[in-house]
């Protein structure tokens, strides 16, 4: 595209034409280029710059170009690119449901559900009717006033559940588990501390949207989505000062015998404060999936018991069950290029990890 800026990756300029304030003779852009970097906002700063011609095929200027940086988010054009190249923009994740015993006449089911996470990173209220995905500027996982969720967390969670009670299912005699063997769960990732699990349900935080009491020393009221008995929120935060900085944190995390947790809410936000997402980032995220599944499927007519802390399951025995005959529900994905652009618009840290 001639006479525009074409491409930023890092501090890599691709230049066609000649762009806007570039529209000098490069004999003018060390100047040029130096001025920005010595305004006095940039006196603590590091410059890696790198002005490359489309039209000569050459370098036309360059700053430190043998200096190691960090480069941030810009290397999820890189994963995102790599992922896209590998696996195709019309690539499906497809999440499974199976069981691991018959269905009697009486709609018993003698056995497990066992819920087989692809890596598909939006099981959420992320999709829409087209296909497409929804975003907020500003994403949940990262919090602030900007974001209040993304509709229902659990609308993939709840069709499977209607899927699974469509088979005739009526009472589960086993557990309700979520294979996560896919890769390893546990991790965080280091820029909004989720956990990195081959299964995402609600981008793996639950939203949790602070009010501001009506004066100082008030209450805090949530908002939290999904409620599910998998946490339990207590919340001790107040309203502060008007002006205040918001402070709320969770601390006093405990887990449960049952293998439920509960966690404090705490800190202050101030009086006259509009609602912030404060979201809760799960540390177990195969867990909580087991746990609102089984919660939906109570909801959809289906009886089961909501997993309790138990001894982790052999799902490499229980991978002989995952035949065509066993399966009771799936979801697939929308395209995998439209959630390349929610990672990379948000830029959405937990999908480019995974």
């Amino acid at each position: 595209m001639k006479n525009k800026l074409h491409w930023l990756l890092g501090g890599v300029w691709l230049l066609s034409g000649c762009p806007n304030l570039l529209c000098q003779k490069v004999t003018d852009l060390p100047e040029r280029i130096q001025a920005v970097m010595n305004r006095p906002e940039f006196a603590h700063s590091s410059f890696g710059v790198e002005f490359y011609s489309l039209d000569r095929q050459q370098i036309v200027f360059q700053h430190n170009p043998d200096k190691l940086m960090v480069p941030g988010s810009t290397t999820k054009l890189l994963t995102e690119g790599t992922v896209l190249e590998l696996l195709g923009g019309d690539y499906r994740f497809h999440t499974r449901v199976y069981r691991t015993g018959p269905i009697k006449k009486d709609g018993t089911l003698d056995g497990d559900i066992v819920l087989v996470a692809s890596g598909d990173p939006d099981l959420s209220g992320r999709i829409q009717s087209d296909e497409t995905l929804a975003y907020e500027n500003m994403d949940h996982s990262y919090g602030g006033p900007d974001s209040k969720g993304l509709g229902d967390p659990l609308k993939v969670i709840r069709e499977l559940a209607q899927q699974i009670a469509s088979k005739g299912i009526k009472r589960v005699r086993g557990r309700v588990l979520v294979d996560v063997s896919l890769f390893p769960e546990g991790d965080r990732e280091l820029g909004t501390n989720v956990v990195i699990s081959p299964i995402v349900v609600n981008d793996n935080v639950i939203d949790i949207v602070a009010t501001a009491g009506d004066k100082e020393g008030a209450p805090v009221s949530l908002q939290i989505s999904p409620k599910t008995s998998y946490v339990q929120i207590i919340n001790q935060a107040v309203t502060g000062k008007a002006g205040s900085t918001p402070n709320l944190n969770y601390r006093a995390e405990k887990l449960n015998a049952d293998g439920t947790r509960s966690v404090t809410l705490s800190g202050t936000l101030p009086v006259g404060k509009g609602p912030e997402m404060n979201s809760y980032a799960v540390p177990e995220p195969s867990r909580f999936a087991a746990t609102v599944l089984a919660e939906a499927l109570n909801d959809a007519g289906v009886k089961v018991a909501v997993p309790a802390a138990t001894s982790a399951p052999d799902f490499k025995v229980l991978t002989a069950n995952y035949k065509a005959e066993n399966q009771l529900a799936e979801h697939v994905s929308p395209p995998l290029k439209e959630d390349v652009k929610i990672t990379l618009k948000v830029s959405q840290n937990l999908h480019a990890t995974m």
